[in-house]
């Protein structure tokens, strides 16, 4: 059953341009991750943004938290509070 993960961040005032430029630089990278199918970030509120990655299966999105904790330690200038990520089994139709 496929998975997916969301990640929300809270962005300090005035660097969402740096943010858009960090995910650019490292698109390649994420994309490569085992099992990942799919992912993005959706402008989810004022200085916020939701990171939204599809795995094939919730233990390939559990496989990938040490590796997405990593990156989120890459942004941590760039955020005003840690960012909060949790992973669901998801169903398509």
């Amino acid at each position: 059953m496929n998975a997916i993960s969301m990640t929300v961040a809270q962005l300090k005032p005035g660097k969402r341009n740096e943010v858009d430029e960090f995910m650019a630089q490292r698109a390649d990278t994420i994309s490569s991750i085992s099992g990942l199918l799919n992912w993005g970030y959706a402008d989810s509120g004022e200085n916020e943004i939701t990171v939204i990655a599809v795995y094939d299966s919730k233990s390939a999105a559990e496989n990938a938290t040490q590796y997405v904790t990593t990156i989120l330690g890459e942004v941590a200038p760039l955020v005003a509070a840690q960012p909060v990520r949790n992973i669901y089994e998801a169903h398509w139709h």
